[in-house]
C-alpha cells in the first residue's frame, strides 16, 4: 500500500536504544508499530499482512487510524489457523470492539479466535518471565491508555552475596526472600495525546526509548493541537530539560506536513536532547 501514502511517508523501519521499531504512523491516516523485540504490536493501522502474526496487541485508542484493521487481522488469523490472540484496549472501548468482532464473526459465519481484554490505568500483565507490560494513562477526546514495557529482573539481595549456592538455596525452601524486583523501563507509548500527558505520567521522561506523537509542528497550528488533543512540538521544546531518555522517536506528523517541513521544524530542537531525536519517517 505504498502508494496510498502521502510522497516520502509510509513504512519505516528504525532502531532506537537498541529497540528495532517497524510501522506506518501519519495522523488521520494509519498508525501501527511492530516490536519485534517485545513480540507485541502496538495499534492496528489497516493490518498490512506481516501484522497478522502478532498474537499480542496494544490498543491505545479507537480511532480508527489506529484500530480499523481489527477485523481482517482476526479473519486472516482465523484463515492461517493461528492460536488466539490477545487484544489489550481501554475498557471504555473494549465492548463497541466485542460487537465489531462478532459482527464481522456473523458475516463470515465462522469464529475468531481473538480475546479483547479491557485494561485501565495500572493494571500489569506479564509478556515474559523477563518483560512486563503497564498501563499508563491517556489524554486524549476519546477514552485512550499508554503502555509501558519494563524488562524485569531479580537480583539477590546484598547481604547475601557472600553466601554459597547451598545457603540461599536452603534460604529459598524455608521461605526467605533472596532475590529483589528490579524493573528497567524500555519503552513508553502514551497514543495520541494532549500535552496534560506530561503531568499525568511523568514515567514518560524515564524510559529507555519514549515513542510520543508530535502531530503539529508549526505556529499556526498551536490551537489545532488544542483542540483535538495532541502534542505540538512547542510542547516538546518547553519541556527539553526534562527528557531523561536515551532515544525520542516522535512520530505521527500530520499529512499537512511534507517530510522536509518536518526535519526542518524539528531543528529547533535543542542540545542534548536533540542527539536523542528520532522523526519516524521513512530513510
Amino acid at each position: 500500500m505504498s502508494h496510498d501514502y502521502p510522497p516520502g511517508r509510509g513504512r519505516v523501519h528504525l532502531e532506537a536504544a537498541g529497540i528495532p521499531i517497524d510501522g506506518v504512523s501519519i495522523a488521520g491516516h494509519e498508525s501501527f508499530y511492530k516490536l519485534p523485540s517485545f513480540r507485541t504490536l502496538l495499534e492496528f493501522g489497516r493490518a498490512p499482512e506481516d501484522v497478522v502474526g502478532y498474537s499480542t496487541v496494544c490498543v491505545s485508542h479507537g480511532h480508527l487510524d489506529h484500530m480499523a484493521g481489527l477485523a481482517h487481522y482476526a479473519s486472516r488469523r482465523r484463515l492461517a489457523a493461528l492460536p488466539a490472540a490477545r487484544v489489550y484496549m481501554p475498557r471504555e472501548a473494549a465492548p463497541h470492539a466485542v460487537r465489531w468482532v462478532q459482527a464481522c464473526e456473523a458475516l463470515e459465519q465462522i469464529a475468531y479466535e481473538v480475546e479483547i481484554v479491557p485494561v485501565v490505568e495500572g493494571d500489569r500483565v506479564r509478556l515474559r518471565n523477563d518483560l512486563e507490560l503497564t498501563v499508563l494513562p491517556g489524554r486524549h477526546r476519546v477514552p485512550t491508555v499508554g503502555f509501558l514495557f519494563s524488562e524485569v529482573r531479580h537480583k539477590l539481595l546484598p547481604e547475601l552475596a557472600d553466601k554459597d549456592g547451598r545457603e540461599i538455596a536452603a534460604l529459598r525452601e524455608k521461605g526467605v526472600a533472596v532475590t529483589r524486583r528490579e524493573e528497567i523501563p524500555l519503552l513508553a507509548y502514551p497514543g495520541d495525546c494532549g500535552v496534560e500527558i506530561f503531568e499525568a505520567c511523568p514515567e514518560l521522561y524515564r524510559a529507555r526509548v519514549l515513542l510520543l506523537e508530535c502531530s503539529f509542528l508549526a505556529a499556526e497550528d498551536k490551537e489545532r493541537a488544542r483542540e483535538y488533543a495532541h502534542i505540538h512540538l512547542d510542547d516538546v521544546l518547553e519541556r527539553a530539560d526534562r527528557f531523561e531518555n536515551e532515544a525520542v522517536v516522535l512520530t505521527h506528523f500530520s499529512q499537512r506536513y511534507t517530510p522536509g517541513e518536518i526535519r526542518e521544524a524539528l531543528r529547533r530542537i535543542p542540545q542534548p536532547l536533540a542527539e536523542s531525536v528520532l522523526p519516524f519517517l521513512p530513510e
